[in-house]
């Protein structure tokens, strides 16, 4: 009884993703999104940990390449940050499968990328962009984390 008790307070925690604000540049966004330990924003991340997140999202076009970009917002100013290279081939962090990717399949994404800034105790803008081939966004979203010391 309490296993179960236990499992019907995670579950919704384990079923529900984070709520996640659009782009400036009106993009769509994921189905869901799910970050590991963060449940509502803004997300705690420690300098020298992970992102590690899941998401699933439906592209609205064909591609045969997906190009990933993570850029941090401490408010309109952009920090220069870059994803490792390995990690902006989207195509290599799809779920079971590659690319190309096709208009109206359900897509699972998941990035886990460390955790590095040049400043601590402030709370930024984390914006990921998955992009086509044609140069233009398959999605975008924001959310927030709080930037902490190790």
């Amino acid at each position: 009884m309490l296993k179960s008790a236990i499992f019907a307070v995670l579950l919704p925690a384990a079923v529900f993703g984070l709520a996640v604000r659009p782009c400036p540049n009106n993009a769509p966004v994921p189905l869901e999104v799910r970050v590991i330990d963060c449940y509502e924003e803004p997300c705690v991340i420690p300098i020298g940990g992970m992102v590690d997140m899941d998401l699933d999202f439906i592209p609205n076009r064909d591609s045969s390449t997906v190009d990933a970009a993570l850029n941090i917002f401490l408010g309109n100013f952009r920090v220069p940050y870059d994803l490792p290279e390995d990690q902006r081939n989207a195509c290599n962090f799809f779920a079971g499968r590659g690319c190309p990717v096709s208009q109206g399949e359900q897509i699972n994404y998941h990035l886990s990328t460390p955790a590095t800034a040049p400043f601590a105790d402030v709370t930024v803008d984390l914006e990921l962009q998955l992009t086509g081939d044609d140069g233009q966004p398959l999605f975008c979203f924001r959310s927030s984390a709080r930037i902490t010391a190790a």
